[in-house]
């Protein structure tokens, strides 16, 4: 058997509350000072030969990303 899913602290409806509270005050922090320069997006994909109806896909986005220094 695996393992039981992690609970998340604070359950109910006010520990969901809280946890978005979180995340928007992390987003509200977050440095948007960057500047991406390159940004290139390869789709690949390949049926596979056994089963015709499945499909494999992957998705490689590169950037170069420059920070900006503080002043």
């Amino acid at each position: 058997m695996g393992k039981a899913p992690l609970k998340k602290p604070g359950s109910g409806f006010l520990g969901w509350l809280g946890r978005q509270v979180g995340y928007v005050k992390k987003a509200v922090k977050t440095d948007v000072t960057q500047q991406i320069v390159h940004r290139e997006e390869k789709v690949e994909e390949a049926k596979l030969p056994d089963k015709p109806n499945v499909t494999l896909r992957r998705t490689v986005i590169d950037e170069v990303i420059v920070k900006k220094k503080k002043s």
